[in-house]
């Protein structure tokens, strides 16, 4: 009984140790507004949450916001927005899901 007791206990600190499951959230968006409507929103958007930030466009369209270099920053994020015709691809990449990023993408789309 005491070896079961020890195998349990074993096996629930091994699962709390365990990595959680990532929820499954989308890398892309679409949007029909174009990449300077899309990019003035989502500047405002940061601006109003203080955040670092800079865009560098692309000369076929489109273009990618970021916060690398600022002074505070250790993982940067990047919001690539990619013209395809009519509508606009916005990726969102090394951001958290509930952080002002992912919240201006979600709110400029």
């Amino acid at each position: 009984m005491k070896d079961l007791g020890i195998v349990t206990l074993i096996s629930v600190a091994a699962i709390a140790a365990a990595p959680a499951a990532q929820g499954s959230h989308p890398t892309a968006f679409a949007t029909a507004k174009s990449t300077q409507a899309f990019a003035d929103c989502f500047a405002h958007a940061q601006e109003r949450s203080s955040k670092a930030w800079w865009f560098v466009p692309k000369e076929s369209g489109g273009g990618t916001f970021s916060n690398l270099g600022a002074a505070s920053v250790s993982k940067p994020y990047f919001v690539v927005i990619s013209d395809r015709g009519s509508r606009r691809e916005i990726q969102l990449q090394n951001a958290s899901w509930d952080g002002p990023e992912a919240r201006g993408v979600e709110q400029c789309i």
